[in-house]
């Protein structure tokens, strides 16, 4: 499914589930909709409204949580834990980081991809985040409330994709690419630095959980290649 039909599934949603009316009634994480149903029993789904859902005007500013429900887990899923999960396949499973990079940055175009191939290429030994990654990214997150949840299990690469789908469309919702904001190229940086990381002495895995979690836009890292953000639009 492109982004384009991803999108437009979530708008039929939320306007079948009265999205606007639960916004104005202010009534937060009051609905939830299976997305995704994962090969492994494993379902995506998203929740809302959520918390800074509101109206501007006549507008929506949508704001929605995606959510795993894994080995008996439910949790919900945020950018920081992608980033985790990504750099653990790496440093921790022994999967290929220039694999992994590639096929990301062909998913972020228009999440195209043949999902059997990519689970045969990305082989690795799937393990859960360490105490000692735990303990980088609790320190990376500062006061702010970290998810730990997220990160108690790694995501098989099916539920890690089918993830990445729904968790960036809420850039390319409230900040459209087309409007002249980031959208989903935001996410996609900070998910190809992690990998990054993994390569470089110069540069950390708490620093890209940091530029995650700003409510800014960081700066572009001068030493890596963002060149593929000029194919998504």
């Amino acid at each position: 499914m492109k982004f384009i039909e991803a999108r437009e599934s979530l708008f039929q949603i939320f306007e079948e589930n009265s999205f606007r009316e639960n916004v104005v009634a202010k009534n937060s994480h009051c609905s939830e909709s299976t997305l995704a149903t994962c090969s492994n029993g494993t379902e995506i789904s998203v929740c809302y409204p959520g918390y800074k859902s509101k109206l501007k005007g006549n507008k929506i500013v949508y704001d929605f949580r995606v959510d795993i429900k894994k080995d008996g887990i439910k949790t919900a899923l945020s950018h920081a834990n992608i980033i985790t999960d990504i750099y653990n396949k790496i440093v921790n499973g022994g999967m290929n980081a220039d694999n992994l990079r590639n096929r990301l940055i062909e998913s972020s175009v228009e999440n195209i991809f043949n999902l059997g191939e990519v689970v045969k290429e990305l082989t690795y030994n799937p393990c859960p985040p360490n105490q000692d990654l735990i303990a980088k990214v609790n320190g990376a997150h500062g006061a702010k409330q970290i998810n730990i949840k997220g990160n108690s299990f790694d995501l098989a690469i099916e539920e890690l994709f089918t993830s990445i789908k729904w968790i960036v469309l809420q850039e390319d919702i409230n900040y459209p690419i087309s409007s002249g904001f980031e959208g989903r190229k935001m996410p996609f940086a900070r998910y190809i630095e992690a990998i990054y990381t993994t390569e470089s002495n110069e540069r950390t895995l708490e620093s890209v959980i940091q530029r995650a979690l700003a409510h800014f836009r960081p700066a572009l890292w001068k030493d890596m290649d963002y060149s593929f953000r000029n194919y998504i639009r």
